[in-house]
């Protein structure tokens, strides 16, 4: 008997959806700081909710999921390599660093009016999917960290046999 297997980017219904975020876009930031979020990437769901925290390096814009969220804290508390009172320190700063933001009905994210101006998000901007999270770049940004790490990625490609 032959089974026939459907891959789904998304989680089985008993465990809490959770979308690959894949992919590369570009597209407008408004005069709002609003940018549309890849039809692809958007939940079925009426509203949708992410965390905005700028990546600690300041290149650009995590967008990260509750669920995404949560996973780096329980990663930083449970890596014994990082002191306990460092832990608490970069919890602490990444709390207070990440924004709630929404997803509107026309699949619109509101970006803070902060992190567009400190990494240069405005006009035409880069969506990068990261698996379980999105990243915005400016644009000059992206080419940059893509030229730089292509040598990196060509090198791991083959070290992993792709």
């Amino acid at each position: 008997m032959v089974k026939n297997v459907t891959h789904s980017l998304k989680m089985s219904r008993s465990a809490p959806e959770a979308t690959i975020y894949a992919g590369e876009f570009r597209h407008a930031v408004d005069a709002k700081h609003r940018v549309t979020i890849p039809s692809r990437w958007r939940a079925d769901r009426e509203e949708e909710e992410f965390f905005a925290v700028p990546d600690p390096g300041g290149s650009f814009l995590m967008i990260m999921p509750p669920a995404e969220f949560d996973r780096v804290k329980s990663d930083v508390e449970s890596n014994t390599s990082v002191s306990p009172a460092d832990r608490r320190k970069f919890i602490r700063r990444f709390y207070a660093l990440a924004q709630l933001v929404s997803v509107d009905k026309q699949g619109r994210v509101l970006l803070p009016e902060e992190y567009c101006r400190r990494l240069g998000l405005e006009g035409e901007v880069v969506l990068i999917g990261s698996h379980s999270r999105m990243e915005i770049w400016n644009t000059e940004r992206w080419a940059a960290a893509t030229a730089e790490e292509d040598e990196v990625f060509r090198r791991v490609a083959g070290e992993v046999g792709l």
